[in-house]
């Protein structure tokens, strides 16, 4: 197990794990022609801010899997040989997660307020329409709100020096990146008490989830978890 969780915090399994939700995330929303026209929340912030790109979406996906190529090989210089076991032992993980978010998060938000009369559904009607909404928001959302606002909460924090960072700036840009990751969702849609707690928690566990186990796990995590919700509701 010690080679897997190396393995699997390695840059070039992240990206290619990841990699997989972006490319459904695409895929199948071109498969299905996109009837209902929506996209994930940070996917609607690039597109509205790279005004050139629509309707060509895919383009601002395809330019992310240039950067991340250029990251991992360019950059981080990866080398990592990568092997099938390793890629199924994360969905595993990302399953594990998922299902104990999905779980776990009701009862620590009812705990704390009781739940409204009928909860937002930000799913559509088209069953695949809202599996490919599933996969690009755990990949763009995770992307956002952990690997860059957490990341750069710490380069913040640290004067530019991540690795040197202490017990209490890892705590701050934990609970700073849930905070904000549910504030985000109030731009397109009438906030609430109870919204906002169950997304800060959401929020604080992803967070939690990508310090310790890194961005692929915490975006298939949150896929997976979206998928429950729209299955079940």
């Amino acid at each position: 197990m010690r080679g897997y969780w190396k393995a699997s915090l390695s840059p070039a399994y992240n990206f290619f794990f990841s990699l997989i939700l972006l490319v459904g995330y695409e895929g199948i929303l071109w498969l299905t022609g996109n009837p209902s026209g929506e996209r994930n929340l940070i996917d609607e912030w690039l597109t509205r801010f790279l005004s050139w790109a629509s309707p060509y979406e895919w383009v601002i996906s395809l330019g992310i899997v240039l950067l991340g190529l250029a990251y991992v090989y360019g950059i981080r210089k990866e080398n990592t040989s990568l092997t099938d076991w390793v890629f199924l032992l994360m969905l595993g993980e990302a399953l594990a997660w998922a299902l104990l978010l999905y779980k776990l998060l009701p009862l620590l938000t009812h705990a704390l307020l009781p739940p409204p009369p009928a909860q937002l559904n930000p799913f559509t009607a088209s069953f695949w329409e809202g599996i490919a909404l599933c996969m690009g928001a755990g990949f763009y959302e995770e992307l956002f709100f952990r690997v860059l606002l957490v990341e750069g909460l710490l380069l913040l924090f640290t004067g530019l020096k991540p690795k040197k960072a202490t017990a209490f700036q890892y705590i701050a840009a934990w609970v700073v990146s849930a905070v904000v990751f549910s504030l985000a969702h109030f731009i397109y849609e009438k906030p609430t008490l109870y919204a906002f707690h169950y997304r800060t928690l959401f929020g604080l566990m992803l967070s939690g989830l990508y310090i310790l186990r890194g961005f692929g796990i915490a975006a298939w995590a949150h896929a997976l978890y979206d998928v429950f919700v729209l299955w079940w509701h």
